[in-house]
């Protein structure tokens, strides 16, 4: 589990975000900093939670919303200039690469759920 992809970014996301908010100025870091660092940490745990059940979907929408309310907080934190510019493009990428990967797993299970195999593009 910790060797997927998902997961390692997911880890390296919550280790800058958490730093990241502690900084935020007081009259924010009880609010919106909390409310950061709560949703990056219950997007890992869905992710978690996901890989150890049998019946991954649930975990998986929870995830994906979880990462939603996380995207929009950060951008919150950006527009309130709590986080520089250079700040936000930096883990803007990061959560978007945990979203592909995000939604890769769940497009994988879709397919198996349908029977039908991954398209190769390089098969014709």
């Amino acid at each position: 589990m910790a060797d997927s992809p998902i997961f390692a970014r997911c880890d390296e996301l919550v280790r800058w975000i958490i730093p990241a908010t502690v900084h935020y100025p007081r009259p924010y870091r009880a609010s919106l900093g909390r409310a950061t660092q709560e949703a990056a940490l219950l997007l890992q745990r869905q992710l978690i939670a996901a890989a150890r059940r049998r019946d991954k979907r649930a975990a998986l929408q929870a995830a994906d919303e979880a990462l939603h309310e996380l995207r929009v907080l950060l951008r919150q934190g950006e527009a309130l200039h709590l986080l520089s510019l250079n700040q936000y493009a930096h883990v803007a990428r990061l959560v978007d690469e945990v979203g592909r990967l995000l939604g890769g797993w769940r497009k994988s299970l879709s397919r198996a759920a349908t029977g039908q195999l991954p398209t190769d593009p390089d098969v014709e």
